[in-house]
This record gives C-alpha cells, structure tokens and sequence, in this order.
C-alpha cells in the first residue's frame, strides 16, 4: 500500500494493522542517539559530582532511603561518557580516537581496581580519594566503594568502547555480547527497585547499585550500541521494514512486560489483594498476555508486507511485459526503417544509372530535340535529387545501424591526405554550381590506421553543409598533424551558428535552422561524430552568427577499435561520397 507521501505503509483490511512507513524516521537517530547518551551520562555524572562537593544527598541519591552514587561510580561514568562523545565526533581524527580509547581504559581500570579490592577484601585506598562518605551510608558496607555488579559493568564498558575500532567478526560478537551484558546488569537493578527486590541491584555484603547508576548503564548500552550499528545488528532495530516492526514490538514485551506486571504484583502485595501463588499466575499470565499480543501485531504486520510484496512482483511484472512490448515496437521500427531503405536503394540506383546514361548522350552529341538546353538542365537537377536522395538513404541506413550496435569499423594503414583528396574530388562541380571555390591545404603525407571509407563520408558530410549554408563562398580544407594527433579542419564562411547551439548540431535529427529555409534532417553531423568517436577521436564545430563556421576533427594517428566499438560500428563496405 502506497501512502500520499510516497512512503509504503503497512495496512491490513480489518485487522487493525499499524501504519510503519519505509522511508521511518527511526533510522535518522542512529547517529543521534551515542551524542544524547554520552551527553546524558556527562551530565549525570558532573551533577553527582557536584552534589558530593556541596553535600546535595537528592544529587548523590534520588530518595535518601536509596544507596548513593560513589564518586568514583560518577568519575569512571564521566570518562565513559566522554569517551563515547569523542568516538561521535572523531570521524577521521586519529588523536581523538586514541583519546576516546584512553578514557575507555581509564573506565575499565576503575573498575577492574575496585573487583581487585573485592576479591581481596582489602581497601586499596581509592574509595574515598575524592570524597570522603560518612558512616551509616544506605547500602554500604564499604563506605565510598561503588557495587559490585557496577564495578563489572565498568570493566564491560571500558572494553566494549576499545572494541569499537575493531572489524573482524569474532571482535564483533565479542561487542555484542558485552554490551548486552551491560543492558542486562541495569535492567535487573532497575526491574529490583520497581519490585522491591534487593538482591537485584545488590549482592551478598557488597555495596547495592544505585538506581541513577543502573539507568546510566542502559543509558550507555543504547549509546554505545548505535555508535557502531554495523556491529551490533541496530540498524535491524531501527528500520522500518518488517523485521525492524517485530524486533521493536517483541523487544518492548521483552523488556516492558516484567517492569508492569512487576509493579501490578507489588502493589497488589501492598494491598494484600492475593497471595503469593496468585502472584506466580498473575505473572505467567499476563507475560503470556503480552508476548501473544504482540506476536499478533507482529504477524499482522508481516502479512501487510507480504500482500505488498506480492503487488509489488505483479506491477513489476506488468511494467517487464510493457518494457518488453515497447523494446519490440522499437525493433520493429528500427527493422522497417532498415528494410524500407535498403528498398530506396534499389529503384534510386536505376534511376542514377539511366539518367547518367542519359545524361552521357546528351552530351555526345545528337539530333536538336535530344540537346536541347532545357532537357540537359532537367536532367542534370534529376541527377542532383537522385544523388540527395540516395545520400539521405545512406545516413538513414547508418542511424539504423547505430542505433541496433551494427556499425562497424575496418581500420588500415593509408595516407589520410589522400582519403581526403579521394573525398573532396567528386564533389567540386557541385561546390562550383553552388559557387564555392574550393581551398585544399594539405601536408604531403599523414600516415595512420583509419576506415578509409568511413573518413571519406565524414569530410563528404562537412563539405557538404558547408557548401549548403556557405554558398557562394569560399570553402577551406585543410589537413595537418599535431603530435599524435591528425587535425582536418573543414571552413565556410557562411551564416554561422549560435554559441548556444554549437553543442546540439551533432545530436540526431537537431538543427541550427529552420527546415523552411534549408533542406535536411540533421542526420549528416550526427553519423559524422559516431565515426570519429568510434575511431578515438573528437569533433567539434568554432563559428559565430554571420561569421562562417570551422568543424575541426581530431583523429589519433593509430585507431586501436576496440571490442564494443567493433560491434557498435558497422555498415556497408561499398560506401561512396553522395553527390548532395
């Protein structure tokens, strides 16, 4: 189901299913989230600080019945707080990298100091070395000693944030694990203070954990988590597709279930409303409850996703049939286009032929009818349109083949001044009929690896549309080497072109005029420029409005055709310069 703003949504018909777009915001606080954590567990940490400086107890603990926050706790989560903003903002600084690692180690130091003491049972004399705690503290036997369980999750942190740098996959399961590990240890303290449970947040005769220090660590789970989601699988979590919708809903039953149905006990405790095996089947009746509701939104969604997909699959299907129709329709086009020229061809050689046929007795000499001066002229303008028409037959069979990859190249070692030469001879009546006078400045030889043939209907094509918008003025060729490179420039001094058009002429079927005043398709520069490109080269045209236009074509001395230029080019090898 598409949204109106263009999102996909999830939608059953009559069940209620939740509308979770694709395009989901949640993946925009991945990179959020370490930033508010570690700014969270700073702050924390600096206002315990503070209330141990000024003896602020609603600082150190949030009731005085509960167990305060040691200061070393609160320093050791100063420096993982500031470690993880530094790994946020490092990106490629290596100094802060390798800060945000000291202060990891410095957090996991403090804590590995402090299970030292336990495991002793001897003061190491870090306890107290900020401030000093007063006797009769709540859940302290050691008076300023952080918990335990704190002290182990300190050990967790430091090494999860010096693992964040670290890429190989066992490294990653290793993360993983440790920052779950840290998750767990705050839930089951904060899940001990909703229910009243204190062996959760404290062990045996060892100071309890402080419920601000248990939601720091959840606080630093989530953080630490996101820095690298790539390691931790939270990009899973946050995304909008159907596996991200069930990881949330399942997750929140997971870890919302026990703190409501935790408190819905105690307080029923405290009202005497059941006894004790009530409160086991009130437990494993309402985790029921919520894990088989959320499976059920979950399953919803999954079923939403499904019937999308299959929608999905059948207009991809629709639109391949489509695609497939229209790339007939294409080749049909291209194949009639072909055929229909190559069946030009044929009538207009037997015409060329039987007016040149004519045009020769006309010219040796006959009875008076056969020379008079207007059947002379009539023929000679036939033989012009025969020639312009067999000419836009050719360029209509080399855009056919262009377009279908037929066109090929047949490179050899000639004399490209003579290619030239061979080009331009065929077509001075012409040029003197439209009167062009014909400039021809040549080196004696350039020697290279061209398709002769294909480089005689290139200068044939510019020759030509100089001679069409420069008549009745001089046209220059000229034919030169530059270092690797062989340059023919081909110059008129006609009506120009616009600079704003320079770049279009040599697309198919565009134009610099209009139709109404010059004849063509605007396929002559079009055919010319696949031909020098397929040889390695380049064209392009210098001109100005009144000031006669200069097509300059660079060709590299040795055209190497490479494989997919080999079946991009192909044509005829019988390729004669047209007469326009």
């Amino acid at each position: 189901m598409i949204s109106k703003g263009g999102g996909r949504r999830s939608g059953l018909d009559g069940l209620g299913c939740p509308h979770e777009r694709v395009g989901s915001p949640l993946l925009g606080w991945i990179g959020i989230i370490p930033r508010v954590a570690g700014a969270i567990t700073v702050v924390t940490a600096v206002a315990v600080l503070v209330g141990w400086w000024l003896d602020v107890q609603i600082l150190k603990s949030f009731h005085p019945t509960f167990v305060t926050m040691k200061a070393n706790t609160a320093l050791a989560f100063l420096a993982a707080g500031a470690s993880l903003w530094l790994y946020c903002c490092a990106g490629s600084s290596l100094w802060m990298r390798r800060l945000a690692r000291a202060c990891a180690g410095g957090v996991a130091v403090i804590g590995l100091l402090t299970l030292l003491e336990y495991a002793l049972n001897q003061p190491l004399h870090i306890d107290q070395v900020l401030f000093r705690e007063g006797p009769g503290a709540v859940g302290t036997p050691h008076l300023g000693r952080m918990a335990l369980t704190t002290a182990i999750c300190f050990v967790l942190v430091g090494s999860a944030l010096c693992l964040l740098d670290a890429k190989t996959q066992r490294v990653r399961r290793l993360f993983l694990v440790l920052v779950v590990l840290i998750a767990l240890f705050g839930q089951l303290a904060v899940l001990g203070y909703v229910l009243g449970v204190g062996y959760l947040y404290g062990v045996g005769a060892t100071t309890e954990m402080a419920v601000h220090t248990a939601l720091l660590f959840l606080v630093l789970s989530a953080g630490v988590l996101c820095v690298r989601p790539e390691l931790s699988g939270v990009e899973l979590l946050m995304s909008a597709g159907a596996g991200g919708v069930m990881a949330r809903r399942l997750l929140a039953a997971a870890f919302g279930a026990p703190f409501i149905l935790g408190w819905v006990i105690v307080e029923g405790r405290k009202l005497g409303l059941y006894d004790s095996a009530f409160e086991s089947s009130l437990l494993i009746v309402g985790s029921i409850v919520f894990i088989v509701r959320h499976i059920w939104q979950s399953a919803a969604v999954l079923e939403c996703v499904d019937r999308d997909r299959g929608r999905a699959v059948e207009d991809r299907g629709r639109l391949a049939l489509r695609a497939e129709a229209a790339q007939a329709a294409v080749r049909e086009r291209d194949e009639f286009l072909s055929i229909a020229s190559h069946e030009l061809r044929t009538p207009i050689a037997a015409l060329q032929l039987t007016l040149q046929a004519l045009q020769r007795k006309l010219g040796g000499g006959g009875s008076a009818a056969l020379l008079h001066e207007r059947t002379v002229r009539a023929v000679d303008g036939s033989l012009l349109q025969v020639a312009r028409l067999a000419r836009l037959v050719d360029q209509l069979l080399d855009l056919s083949r262009i377009k279908a990859g037929r066109l090929e190249l047949d490179p050899e070692r000639v004399n490209l001044v003579e290619v030239v030469r061979q080009a331009v001879e065929p077509l001075r009546v012409v040029l003197a009929q439209a009167g062009c006078s014909l400039s021809l400045r040549v080196e004696r030889e350039i020697r290279g690896r061209w398709d002769a043939l294909r480089i005689e209907q290139v200068v044939t094509n510019l020759v030509s549309n100089a001679m069409k918008y420069g008549a009745n003025a001089p046209v220059e060729i000229s034919v030169q080497r530059r270092g690797d490179m062989a340059v023919i420039a081909v110059r008129d001094h006609g009506i120009g072109i616009a600079p704003e058009n320079t770049a279009r002429i040599f697309e198919r079927f565009e134009r610099a005029v209009s139709p109404r005043d010059y004849v063509g398709v605007g396929i002559g520069l079009f055919v010319a420029a696949q031909i020098v490109e397929a040889h390695g080269g380049s064209i392009r045209v210098e001109s100005a409005l009144g000031m006669g236009s200069t097509f300059v074509v660079e060709l590299p001395i040795e055209c190497v055709v490479g494989p997919l230029k080999a079946r991009q080019l192909q044509g005829p090898r019988h390729y004669k310069p047209s007469i326009p």
